[in-house]
């Protein structure tokens, strides 16, 4: 994967409620690369994530839509 990042994320796992992503900003250098992200739904909650982590199969370039959590789900 390329350095600088795309701008676009998406995480497997919902965090904070959210799983679609921008990148604010990112830094660092080699192993120490980190990338700051916003939920496209909320700019002023911010999360700091290395860019190792990143590039696992946690997360996913770009956006797209992924099936609900178990727990999204309505009980009836």
């Amino acid at each position: 994967m390329r350095w600088p990042p795309n701008r676009a994320w998406t995480s497997v796992v919902k965090r904070d409620g959210h799983r679609h992503f921008e990148v604010k900003q990112y830094g660092g250098k080699k192993t120490d690369r980190w990338v700051e992200l916003y939920p496209v739904m909320n700019k002023e909650n911010l999360i700091k994530v290395l860019w190792s982590e990143l590039k696992t199969d946690q997360w996913i370039s770009g956006w797209l839509q992924l099936p609900k959590d178990e727990g999204d789900s309505k009980k009836r």
